[in-house]
């Protein structure tokens, strides 16, 4: 499993997008980053100073893989400024977090939840505080969505916790499904001064 880094760069969004497309490109495809624009993530695990940057469009985030976030910074430190771009930061991806909930009154969309949800996560992903109930009640009828009664109901409520690609995939796996309510994914990281290889 790969470490991930939190890249922090001030400059435009544009000129980033280029230039890390081209570190990317050199190599060749193996690995990809994600762009912080791109993600749903959690105002309250950013600082207030960041936060206020992002807003302003004068700072953004990178996640990459250690050996791909080590050739973003090497190029960011050496050719950087030519772009328009300047380091700011760089922290380790501790782990990752996305509380979920969900609500459904068939059993074959409880079924599908579960294989979706529970069964089959990626690698390193687990679900912490997990619960799940199901109730029924033979009296009401239909599994009808605006019945104020239901014969069954499943729920499930939790978060996925580990690391970031495999977070990051449960919340695009969860927001496909139907009736999954997502929260914002949750960063945990530390700083460093540069990357390490993995």
């Amino acid at each position: 499993m790969s470490v991930w880094y939190e890249i922090t760069v001030r400059g435009t969004e544009d000129a980033l997008r280029g230039f890390v497309a081209a570190c990317e490109a050199a190599r060749r495809g193996k690995e990809a980053v994600v762009f912080g624009h791109d993600l749903d993530l959690e105002a309250g695990t950013l600082p207030q100073r960041l936060l206020e940057l992002f807003a302003t469009g004068s700072h953004h985030l990178v996640f990459a893989p250690a050996t791909l976030a080590e050739e973003v910074v090497a190029a960011l430190r050496s050719r950087g400024r030519e772009a328009g771009l300047e380091l700011e930061t760089v922290r380790e991806v501790v782990r990752a977090r996305v509380p979920f909930s969900a609500e459904a009154f068939s059993r074959d969309v409880a079924e599908k939840l579960r294989q979706k949800l529970v069964m089959g996560l990626p690698p390193g992903v687990e679900g912490e505080n997990l619960e799940e109930t199901e109730a029924q009640d033979p009296s009401a009828r239909g599994a009808e969505l605006y019945t104020p009664e239901h014969a069954y109901v499943y729920r499930i409520v939790g978060t996925f916790v580990g690391p970031l690609p495999g977070i990051i995939e449960m919340q695009r796996r969860a927001r496909n499904l139907p009736f999954v309510k997502v929260k914002a994914l949750e960063l945990q990281t530390r700083p460093l001064e540069t990357p390490e290889r993995a």
